[in-house]
């Protein structure tokens, strides 16, 4: 019998397959990304259906098939309120595809998931300007980016990505250091062929 793992998890993207099926792209806590499908999900009389949407936090049970991962069970935590707002939305979406672009392969990483985790809580329970908004995805990236080792521990901007909390003074003393950490960013990214 197949061992089943439940993590903590959140829902990154999902694509449609086969006639029924999904494929969902998950961030756990406990295997780091993965890929599960869910069988006959799309259908109307599915259990699962309700709880698979994108974005949400959820408890997950999966277990590891010969191919794939299957999921077995999910329990909801946290449908975020930043889906109905579009500005939010687009940089949630921003920061989950660039952790697509990064991760590669199930490889936990606590700290990593912990960081996301912070940011998909400030996001969804703060109300922010445009500006802290942009503040917020350029810190978040940089902490991804510093977590994945691509700047090194003593880089100028290490006050900022080595935090793991987030707040609305934090935010606006970053405001005049977010150019030089854009820069920093895009050239790691260009140095990384990504």
């Amino acid at each position: 019998m197949n061992h089943i793992y439940t993590t903590e998890s959140i829902i990154i993207k999902s694509l449609p397959s086969g006639e029924a099926n999904k494929t969902y792209f998950l961030f756990t806590r406990d295997l780091g990304f993965i890929k599960a499908t869910a069988q006959a999900v799309r259908k109307d009389r599915s259990k699962l259906k309700g709880h698979l949407q994108d974005l949400a936090l959820i408890n997950i049970s999966i277990v590891k098939g010969r191919e794939v991962w299957r999921i077995v069970s999910v329990e909801s935590i946290y449908q975020p309120a930043f889906i109905r707002d579009f500005k939010k939305l687009e940089i949630a979406k921003n920061i989950f595809s660039l952790l697509l672009r990064l991760i590669h392969g199930e490889e936990k990483n606590e700290a990593l998931f912990d960081c996301i985790l912070t940011f998909y809580n400030f996001i969804s329970k703060n109300d922010l300007t445009e500006d802290n908004l942009k503040n917020l995805e350029t810190v978040v990236v940089l902490r991804i980016m510093y977590l994945l080792g691509y700047f090194k521990k003593s880089f100028d901007l290490s006050d900022f990505a080595e935090k793991n909390d987030l707040n609305l003074e934090q935010l606006n003393l970053f405001k005049n250091k977010r150019k030089l950490a854009i820069s920093e960013i895009n050239i790691a990214l260009k140095e990384t062929h990504l």
